[in-house]
C-alpha cells in the first residue's frame, strides 16, 4: 500500500488504488488500469487483442489508443489539452508529466480532486504508475506546481438502459 504524502485530510482515502507500471513506457496502461480498476496486463492485451497494439516494442502509447482503452473500460476521455495548471484541471484526468517539446514525451500520471466526507475543500492529489519514485511520491497531496504539462480528462460514461416493450 502506498503512503500519501503531505496530506491534511485524515479521513482522505483516493478514489483509485495505484497500480505500478511493469516498464519504462507502460504509464498510461497504468493509469488506464487505475481507472478501470484491472490489472496492468489486462489493459494490455485489450490494447494487444482488440486495438493491434504490438505484442513487443517498440511502441508509444498515443492519445488515439488512450481514447480506445478508457472506452472499452467504461470511461470517456478528451483529447489532450494544453493544461495552464492543477486548478484549471477537471476532476480526473491523465496527465502528462516530464513532458519533452522536443521528442512530444511524458510520462502519464492521474489525477483527482475529490472532496472527502466532512471535508469543506477538495483534495486534490496525483497518483504516480512509475516504479522509480520514492513510496511517500507514489500517492500525494503535495501537487501544488506538478508540472503537468498535458492532460486528457476523463469521466465515467453515462450508463445507458434498455428499454423495455410495455
Amino acid at each position: 500500500m502506498s503512503t500519501i504524502a503531505n496530506t491534511t485530510t485524515p479521513s482522505f482515502k483516493p478514489a483509485f488504488t495505484r497500480v505500478q507500471q511493469t516498464d519504462d513506457c507502460n504509464c498510461a496502461f497504468a493509469c488506464i488500469a487505475m481507472l478501470a480498476e484491472k490489472t496492468i496486463d489486462e489493459v494490455r492485451q485489450v490494447a494487444i487483442d482488440k486495438f493491434k497494439h504490438p505484442k513487443h516494442g517498440p511502441y508509444w502509447i498515443g492519445e488515439d489508443l488512450i481514447a480506445k482503452l478508457l472506452t472499452h473500460f467504461g470511461w470517456v476521455g478528451t483529447v489532450f489539452k494544453s493544461s495552464t495548471g492543477i486548478s484549471s484541471m477537471p476532476e480526473t484526468a491523465i496527465g502528462l508529466c516530464e513532458y519533452d517539446e522536443q521528442t512530444e514525451i511524458g510520462r502519464h500520471v492521474l489525477f483527482n480532486r475529490v472532496t472527502p466526507p466532512g471535508a469543506k475543500q477538495p483534495v486534490e492529489y496525483i497518483i504516480d504508475p512509475a516504479y522509480w519514485v520514492d513510496t511517500v511520491q507514489q500517492i500525494r497531496t503535495d501537487i501544488k506546481g506538478f508540472p503537468i504539462s498535458w492532460y486528457i480528462g476523463v469521466h465515467p460514461m453515462a450508463k445507458t438502459v434498455a428499454k423495455t416493450d410495455k
